[in-house]
């Protein structure tokens, strides 16, 4: 797909979403288009997205930025975690504030509308919750009230003479006993039973038989399917299917790797 082709068919699929509005064309550097989109319409609190395709990429990027206060950076920092792999996010302090942005990406090979609606509205309830962290905040800077401790506390002597008890010299058996220790057998462990550890995301995932991104994509895994992640290497990751079938794919897409 082209650029213009993939922008107008976001702008299509925004316009027969009741869920997504497509709110025009906006200039970013270095990208093939870029737009602003909002998601969650029909909720009542829509989201602003950005939307754009850098130049030459091979994916289109959504990307959120939310404005909260310095003292909301670890919380943001730690929701962003929870966050499903596919959705990535950096956290910056500021003098005055701290800056969030959230993004996520479909590449162009699997960009349709039904992986595009799945990556916005995914998006947006990262948006929505960092957006609630930022009310949280400022409603406990207005309401928070200093606490004062309106009694003295009470200090309890502690006496001085130790108890009999304590004063008792140790007593030793002259006679040691010993337990037989029964010999020590060996284990015996077979290989580790599959169990999946993630799953594809809503924009599928590509797959290379090696770690090498010269090399040829063997496999393009269907969103939902599940993996088992068994090694990471860089920003690869080696993944099993259930059929044990195996091949590499881009680590970060699923937070394995940075």
């Amino acid at each position: 797909m082209t650029p213009d082709e993939v922008k107008q068919s976001i702008a299509a699929w925004c316009t027969s979403d009741g869920d997504l509005e497509f709110a025009g064309e906006r200039f970013e550097p270095s990208t093939d288009f870029a737009a602003n989109v909002r998601a969650g319409v029909t909720s009542g609190a829509p989201v602003e997205l950005t939307v754009l395709q850098g130049q030459g990429a091979d994916r289109v990027t959504l990307r959120h930025v939310a404005s909260l206060s310095s003292g909301s950076a670890d919380a943001a920092t730690a929701l962003l975690d929870t966050r499903p792999g596919w959705v990535t996010g950096t956290v910056e302090r500021g003098a005055t504030g701290t800056s969030v942005t959230a993004q996520t990406y479909v590449y162009l090979d699997g960009l349709n509308r039904h992986t595009f609606t799945q990556a916005a509205a995914e998006l947006a309830r990262t948006g929505r919750l960092l957006g609630k962290l930022a009310t949280g905040a400022a409603a406990a800077a207005t309401t928070a009230q200093p606490a004062y401790a309106s009694a003295v506390p009470s200090y309890q002597p502690l006496s001085t003479q130790p108890s009999a008890s304590q004063m008792a010299a140790p007593s030793f058996s002259t006679q040691p006993q010993t337990q037989p220790v029964a010999a020590a057998q060996p284990m015996q462990q077979g290989p580790a039973p599959w169990q999946p550890t993630h799953a594809v995301p809503p924009q599928g995932l590509r797959a290379w038989a090696a770690p090498d991104p010269a090399g040829p994509v063997v496999a393009n895994l269907a969103p939902g399917l599940p993996i088992q992640v068994s090694e990471v290497r860089g920003a690869w990751a080696r993944v099993i299917c259930s059929n044990g079938w195996a091949g590499w794919i881009d680590g970060r897409i699923i937070g394995v790797a940075a």
